[in-house]
């Protein structure tokens, strides 16, 4: 099993932390993260999690995504980059269909964070 997926070059820490935090809390049996920022991807803006996990076992899709979340989210809620797509399955459904949806374009319009270290996680 990879540990992480480069989808591109740079490999920063808040995709780093993206791993660590899922590994930990979900230990899943298939993980990919993938930084799709646009513009320069050493602004880690963007990721797509796809993480199977038997942690997700009895969980409806709005829940697994609401846990997975709600591992990146502050107090107040919100995120602290900019978009994070999660694909959350069981071993199971895994196993039947591997497929992702495909990722939706963004404006690039969004609120003018960007995480750069860690300490802002």
């Amino acid at each position: 099993m990879p540990r992480h997926s480069r989808a591109f070059a740079f490999y920063g820490p808040v995709q780093k932390h993206i791993e660590d935090k899922l590994h930990s809390e979900l230990r899943p049996q298939h993980l990919e993260v993938k930084n799709e920022s646009h513009g320069r991807k050493s602004d880690e803006s963007h990721f797509h999690v796809l993480v199977v996990s038997e942690a997700f076992e009895g969980l409806k899709p709005l829940e697994r995504h609401r846990l997975v979340n709600g591992l990146f989210t502050g107090q107040d809620g919100s995120l602290k980059f900019h978009s994070l797509r999660i694909t959350a399955k069981t071993p199971a459904v895994w196993e039947e269909d591997k497929s992702v949806a495909k990722r939706p374009q963004c404006t690039g319009r969004g609120d003018g964070r960007v995480a750069t270290d860690l300490e802002a996680l």
